[in-house]
């Protein structure tokens, strides 16, 4: 079992360093098509229950009907990723909420947490790759400081955009927005 988890994480790490590779070379190509990402949301949420139910975590989602024209897989991607940041960085009896919602021409997706939280001083080096918060490495808790890193350019690339706030001891919310396609 912990052979089998080990190589799930080294596994994951080299998946991480190649699209980031790839993402700095300009080497991925986005699948467009029509997608609702309370779907993709409701998805994520699902994959991640049995993780944030073993960490002792209430993981919520508020989904409303969002159509976007983006990339399904790599959208399924960033909220898999700050879903399972919001998730390993909230201790047991915390929160995690995936919002998804309409504003105008956006569709903005919300993952908030009441976990550990980033120092203000960090915060700004957050999408950098390989930075990790002083706050996850004093806790021990494990990563690479790929993830945001790739998310953010995964949101870019959609043509969308990406903003943290944080307050240390007291939680995280993470914020996407992307264009909306409107009917």
């Amino acid at each position: 079992e912990i052979v089998e988890r080990n190589a799930n994480r080294l596994g994951g790490l080299v998946n991480d360093l190649l699209l980031a590779a790839r993402l700095e070379a300009g080497k991925v190509e986005l699948q467009l098509e029509d997608a609702d990402l309370a779907e993709l949301a409701l998805q994520a949420v699902s994959s991640a229950g049995p993780h944030a139910e073993q960490a002792g975590v209430r993981l919520e989602l508020d989904a409303a009907a969002v159509r976007v024209h983006g990339d399904r897989v790599r959208l399924a991607q960033v909220l898999d990723n700050l879903i399972s940041n919001a998730l390993k960085f909230t201790r047991a009896g915390g929160r995690a909420r995936v919002k998804v919602a309409a504003r105008d021409g956006t569709a903005v997706v919300t993952v908030a947490d009441t976990g550990v939280g980033i120092p203000k001083a960090e915060q700004a080096r957050l999408f950098e790759r390989f930075f990790r918060a002083s706050s996850s490495t004093s806790d021990g808790i494990p990563g690479s400081g790929l993830g945001l890193s790739i998310v953010k350019t995964l949101v870019e690339l959609h043509g969308g955009s990406i903003n943290v706030d944080s307050n240390e001891g007291h939680g995280t919310t993470v914020r996407v927005a992307l264009p909306r396609m409107l009917r």
